[in-house]
């Protein structure tokens, strides 16, 4: 059995990089895939693919936003073998975290405890609401029973409690919008 070749530079260098950035990919992979577990499965397959992919990475760019972009394929990916769709945060709620865009890890961190705080100011029932969506990634179908109302009231509620984060982010933030 012939020995592989060693692995080149460029390569060595991206998986430093990857290294170094890692905890950005592990939190940009968590708004995508909450599950703590799975995200870290899915920073290992992530790794793999940048590893595979390094060729295409020109150094001195900005890695973290190529390897966050290199995750969401793998995240998306993993949720799809596991038929997890629904367990997907929805595209605003991203926003709310990322604004659009791969931040650093430090604007990250700021924006997550902005958020943090900001759902401390909602109603119980907008909290539970938001609780059930995005942490047990319910459906408003799934909720609506539960707590006696019809699917459109539980989408403008939760609509509302968005709308009432992404106010209260921004305004944590200092900007006059994030979206």
């Amino acid at each position: 059995m012939a020995d592989s070749p060693p692995p080149s530079d460029h390569l060595l260098q991206v998986q430093r990089l990857f290294v170094q950035h890692q905890q950005v990919v592990l939190y940009y992979i968590l708004i995508i895939e909450p599950n703590l577990g799975d995200a870290q499965d899915i920073v290992q397959d992530t790794f793999l693919a940048v590893s595979h992919k390094a060729e295409t990475y020109a150094l001195g760019t900005n890695f973290p936003a190529w390897a966050c972009t290199v995750a969401r394929y793998q995240a998306l990916q993993f949720q799809r073998s596991r038929q997890r769709r629904t367990e997907r945060l929805d595209e605003d709620v991203m926003d709310l975290l990322y604004g659009g865009e791969i931040v650093e890890h430090e604007a990250l961190l700021y924006r997550t405890r902005a958020l943090k705080h900001c759902m401390t100011s909602l109603a119980p029932k907008a909290l539970e609401l938001i609780r059930q969506r995005y942490y047990l990634g319910q459906m408003p179908e799934e909720i609506a029973p539960a707590i006696g109302w019809t699917p459109n009231s539980v989408r403008v509620a939760l609509s509302r409690a968005r709308q009432i984060l992404r106010t209260c982010v921004a305004r944590s933030l200092g900007s006059a919008e994030l979206s």
